[in-house]
C-alpha cells in the first residue's frame, strides 16, 4: 500500500509537468503576426475540445486559443468556433480582413466533393454541410479535412516524416483513424472517406461502437477503451496505484502509471497496444509503407505505447523489417498545424484531392532519345 500511494504521488506530479509544458508552448507563440501579409485559420474540432490557431504565411502559428469542444451540436460548434477565431485574431492583432483561408479538421468522414461531414461518431454529427456552414459563419473560404489526414500532411513537412515518401500516420486519441500517404501525396480514395482503420472490427463479437458496429479496433484501443478498462479493474478492487488517484482517470495517468511500473496499467496499456499493431499490421500488408508515426493523445505516452505497438505489428504484418514505428514529433499540435498547411495550399494552388504531403513528387522524366534517332529525325 504505502509504495502504491508513492508511485500515485509520482503520476500526479505529471500533472504540473504537463502544464508547464502547455505554458510553455504557449510562451513560444508570438503574441501578435506583424505587417500586412496573409493570415491563415487553423480550427480543429476535437471530441474534448476545439482549438483555434493563427498562423502567418509560413504556417507558423503565433496564437493559440481552446475552449471545450459542443459534442452533439455541430450548429452551436461552428457558432462558438466563430467566437473563437475572432478571440485569437484579436490576440494576434490581426483584422479579418486578412485571413485567406481557414482550414477545418473534424474526427470523421468528410466528403471532399461537397465539403459535408458524413459523420462524425465521438461529436454526434450526421450529414452536415460542414464547409458551407463554417465559409457562411466566417466569410472567407474554407477547405474540411479529416483530422488523421491533416496531421499526416504537417507530419510530413515538418515532423517524424520528413523526406519519407510512403507513410501511414496513426491517429490514436478519443478515436483511432489513419492518414495515408502514398508516393508523397495523401491518399483519399473516391470521396475522402480512407484510413478508417478504427472502424475495423478486430474483436468478434465485441463491445459496441459509436459507429454502430460492434468489435471495432476503436473499442478496444482508444482513450475511452483505455480508460474504460481502467475503471473496470478499480471497480472490481485490483490492486493498482490507478485506486489512489482522484477521479476521473484518463489515458494519460494510465499511461503515467504504467511507466512507474504498475502491473495493472501497464497490463491495460499493452492489451491496447496488441489491438492496436494488430490493426496497424492489416495496413502494413496492403500498403507496404516505409513508416508509421503515432499521434493523438494516447501516443504521446512515448515507448510506454509504441514499444509494445511496434511488438505487436512485428508479430502480425506479413513483413515488418524495415518499416518504422515512431512516436508524432508535433505532439497535440499535428492537426492544428495540418490545418494550417491546408489552407495555405488551398490559397495559392486550390488543391483539395492530391495534395503533396512531403517532399514534391517529381515530374514525369521523358524517355532519352538515342543521339542516332535524333540525328535521324
Amino acid at each position: 500500500m504505502a509504495k502504491r500511494r508513492v508511485a500515485a504521488k509520482r503520476v500526479r506530479a505529471r500533472a504540473p509537468e504537463r502544464a508547464k509544458a502547455h505554458k510553455a508552448v504557449r510562451a513560444a507563440v508570438r503574441p501578435a503576426v506583424s505587417g500586412n501579409g496573409a493570415v491563415y485559420v487553423g480550427i480543429h474540432f476535437g471530441v474534448r475540445a476545439t482549438t483555434v490557431g493563427v498562423a502567418d504565411a509560413n504556417g507558423t502559428l503565433e496564437v493559440v486559443r481552446k475552449q471545450p469542444s459542443l459534442v452533439g451540436s455541430p450548429t452551436r460548434s461552428i457558432s462558438a468556433a466563430r467566437d473563437l477565431v475572432g478571440d485569437a485574431l484579436a490576440e494576434a492583432g490581426v483584422a479579418r480582413a486578412r485571413v485567406k483561408v481557414v482550414g477545418a479538421t473534424v474526427p470523421g468522414l468528410v466528403d471532399q466533393k461537397t465539403g459535408a461531414c458524413v459523420l462524425a461518431p465521438n461529436l454526434g454529427w450526421h450529414d452536415f454541410p460542414l464547409r458551407a456552414a463554417l465559409a457562411d459563419a466566417l466569410g472567407v473560404p474554407v477547405v474540411i479535412n479529416n483530422v488523421a489526414q491533416a496531421a499526416a500532411i504537417a507530419e510530413g513537412r515538418v515532423g517524424a516524416a520528413r523526406r519519407v515518401r510512403s507513410y501511414v500516420w496513426i491517429h490514436v486519441g478519443s478515436g483511432v483513424g489513419s492518414g495515408i500517404v502514398i508516393d508523397g501525396k495523401l491518399f483519399f480514395g473516391h470521396r475522402g472517406f480512407s484510413g478508417e482503420i478504427g472502424h475495423c472490427p478486430v474483436v468478434y463479437p465485441g463491445s459496441p461502437c459509436k459507429c454502430g458496429r460492434l468489435g471495432c479496433l476503436e473499442t478496444v484501443a482508444s482513450a475511452k477503451a483505455i480508460v474504460r478498462a481502467a475503471e473496470s479493474a478499480v471497480a472490481a478492487g485490483e490492486p493498482t496505484v490507478l485506486a489512489e488517484l482522484p477521479p476521473p482517470l484518463s489515458s494519460t495517468s494510465v499511461a503515467a502509471a504504467a511507466r512507474e511500473g504498475d502491473p495493472v496499467a501497464r497490463r491495460i496499456l499493452g492489451e491496447a497496444s496488441e489491438y492496436l499493431g494488430r490493426g496497424i499490421s492489416y495496413l502494413l500488408n496492403v500498403l507496404n509503407p516505409e513508416m508509421v508515426v503515432l499521434g493523438g493523445a494516447v501516443a504521446q505516452a512515448g515507448e510506454t505505447l509504441v514499444g509494445p505497438v511496434r511488438a505487436s505489428v512485428a508479430r502480425h504484418s506479413l513483413l515488418s523489417a524495415g518499416v518504422a514505428v515512431v512516436p508524432s514529433t508535433l505532439g497535440n499540435r499535428a492537426e492544428l498545424t495540418g490545418a494550417i498547411f491546408l489552407a495555405i495550399d488551398h490559397d495559392a494552388h486550390g488543391l483539395t484531392h492530391g495534395l503533396v504531403a512531403a517532399t514534391p513528387v517529381p515530374a514525369p522524366v521523358p524517355p532519352r532519345v538515342p543521339a542516332r534517332a535524333r540525328a535521324g529525325r
